[in-house]
Parts: structure tokens; sequence; C-alpha cells
């Protein structure tokens, strides 16, 4: 099988982090069999060159990074039109130059239906080759602020048009491709969820601590609730009297910092600024749980990757999160339900006994684990080569 795939967002010199979970999934399959990744990106203001192409290349894994350069001319919707027109100019011409020196693919798998959904359409049009869609996006859901039955009509149209026209539709979670079938449409969305590299993240014997240590992981933005959570935390250590800590990882600790500071916690609550994926590992084999409080979600690779350490988990029961948790490894509350998230982090404390970490870990690991994920994609490949 040669299989293209072309990704709406992809880590990239301007956004180093962006889609970063969509490379892994590069890099689980590409242990399997080779994988090439196209990703169309607008060049920074300052860019000298017009058309510029990165290539990566690590064992089976080539990522084709195409940067095209785009002018302003300040009239916003006139811009919208000329951006999205640029883009799609310029990306046909990346494909037709990948044809050219590496030969068409039998499939095309697009990562987020907007915008390489348009590309793939086209390119299913005039080259009659097949594609697939999986979306990892969370805006399906209403309580997402940028939730899709707010979209331009434009937006909504056209991305049940690349959906409708997939030979194949997945998506990270059962609950928001539920919402995809309603919202566009379609039926029969398969669920292939997001992965955990299991040479990182697995269980440990946790060294002896005195203190309790929850742990948080993100980007620590509005999405997270970080503010819901330091308020149920606050209660945890005031109201409930437990003798516990909290550690934040993630790069936005400047908005958080001072109502830690006006509540008096700073003893209690630590932030460790951004760390490399790699290392956030070592700190969940060091904590004895995880808590997560977004406001909408889609299916976090942070959640899996908490679990394949074996640690329970407390978490609002947004998105697809409940996919995951259940009664043996972690408690769901409403969402910006403060009380409930500190009562689900009591009584996780009160009977943290109960809860068997190694078990925790091996059940994650069935179903997380890179390998598992990405024999879920062979055979959807196959599946639809078959047919």
């Amino acid at each position: 099988m040669k299989i293209l795939w072309l990704a709406s967002w992809y880590p990239n010199k301007y956004e180093p982090v962006n889609g970063d979970f969509i490379q892994r999934h590069a890099k689980a399959l590409a242990t399997l069999m080779p994988v090439e990744v196209l990703h169309i990106v607008q060049l920074g203001k300052d860019a000298q060159t017009h058309n510029a192409i990165e290539e990566h290349k690590e064992n089976n894994l080539t990522e084709y990074i195409c940067y095209f350069n785009f002018k302003k001319w300040g009239i916003g919707f006139i811009d919208k039109i000329r951006y999205n027109l640029c883009y799609s100019k310029r990306a046909i011409q990346f494909v037709e130059n990948y044809f050219t020196t590496h030969g068409k693919p039998d499939l095309i798998h697009v990562h987020v239906p907007m915008k390489a959904g348009w590309i793939a359409l086209k390119i299913k049009r005039k080259y009659n080759i097949p594609y697939i869609v999986s979306e990892q996006a969370s805006y399906y859901d209403d309580e997402a602020p940028d939730t899709f039955k707010n979209r331009s009509c434009f937006f909504k149209s056209n991305t049940k048009k690349v959906c409708k026209n997939a030979f194949v539709v997945s998506n990270v979670s059962s609950v928001i491709a539920k919402k995809m079938e309603y919202l566009l449409d379609i039926k029969n969305i398969y669920t292939i969820h997001n992965i955990a590299d299991t040479n990182y993240f697995f269980y440990q014997p946790l060294q002896q601590k005195n203190t309790f240590t929850w742990l948080h992981v993100s980007t620590l933005s509005e999405q997270k609730n970080i503010t819901g959570l330091i308020l149920a935390f606050d209660s945890l250590i005031k109201e409930k009297k437990q003798n516990c800590n909290l550690i934040l990882v993630g790069h936005h600790k400047h908005l958080h910092q001072p109502l830690v500071k006006e509540l008096q916690l700073e003893e209690h609550i630590s932030f460790t600024g951004e760390v490399p994926h790699a290392s956030v590992s070592s700190y969940m084999q060091n904590a004895h749980a995880f808590v997560l409080f977004s406001k909408h979600e889609n299916f976090p690779c942070v959640l899996v990757e908490a679990l394949c350490c074996g640690l329970p988990v407390a978490s609002s029961n947004v998105g697809g999160i409940a996919d995951a948790i259940n009664e043996s490894n972690g408690l769901l509350v409403n969402s910006n339900d403060i009380n409930a998230l500190t009562e689900a982090m009591n009584n996780i404390m009160g009977n943290y006994t109960n809860y068997n970490r190694i078990e925790i870990a091996e059940q994650a690991k069935l179903k997380y684990d890179n390998t598992v994920i990405a024999q879920q994609f062979i055979d959807l490949y196959k599946k639809c080569l078959e047919k």
C-alpha cells in the first residue's frame, strides 16, 4: 500500500506543537509501514521566499512541510477569499509535484477536513484517487467556543462536502463521532483513538512519598479551566483538610500564578513551565493521580498517557473522555462543577488503595499503545482498498 497523508494541522517551524498528536500517529504507523506526510502552511510574514519545501526523514516516516507566501491587502473578507484561493492553488501544485516525483498513492489520508480535505476532494475528482478523513477537532461539541454550529456557511458546507465524499471518516472518540454523524449527515464513522507511546509512558512503582501528588498536563489555556481546577484544589486543602500537592505542567503558568498567590497555595501548587513531551512521562510516573477539568475536549492524548502510567483520573465528562474513564480507573464530573471535582479528588484520595495502578496501565496499553492504533489504521486502509 502506498498511502499519502494530507494534514491540515502538523508541526512546522512557525507552530512546532501544532497537530503534534497527528505526528505521533504518523510515527506510530511508520513502525509498521512507510508513511509520507504532506502539510501546507503559510510562510511567516517576513519570509522572502515564495515557495519552499522542508523534507524530514526518520526511518519509515517522511515529512514534506510545504510553505507558500501570502501577503494581505488589509481587507478582512477579501483577504480570506484570497488566502483560500492561494492555499488551494499552491497545495495542488505541491501534491502534483509529489505525484511526478514519487508516483501516485493508492489512497490519501486526510487529517482534519479543513483545509486538507479540499485538496483531497479535488485530487479525487481529477485523478480518481480515493481518500479517507480522520477528525481530531472538538468543535462539534456545543460547549466549544468555536462550535461547528456557529461557524460560517462556507466552513460548514465545505466540511460536509469533504466528509460526504470520503470513502471513510474516523474520529478519535465515539462521542464526537456521533455528533459528526448528526451534524454532517454521514453514517458509520469509525472510532480510532489517540495513542500513547508506551516506550515512554508505562507503569513504574511509585517512589515513597509522604504527600499525595496530583498532576495536570496541558497548555494551561482557558479551555482547560485551570482557574476552576485551582479553586477545586483550594477546597480540597482547606475544607476537606487533605494533605496533597498539585503539579501543573504547561507553558502558560503566568496566567495562573496570581490566583495561586491570592489563595496562599504556593506551598501546595507548583508550576514546571513547558517540558519536552518525552519528559512528561517522568512526572506521571512520580504522581499519585491525574486531574483534568477541561470545558471541552475530543479525546486528549494526555489522558491515555496518564492511564498508561497507571494513574487514576479525576476529569470533567466532556467530549470523548468517557470512552476511557470508568469506575476502575477514575471518576467523572460535570464540566465547570467545581464542588463535584473537589468531591471526586477527595474520593480518589480516600479510596486510593482500590485503584490497581498495574492493571490500569495494562488495560490502557491494550487499547492505546502505538502498535495497536497503527494496526487499526492499516486494517482500515486494507478494507478501503479491497472495496
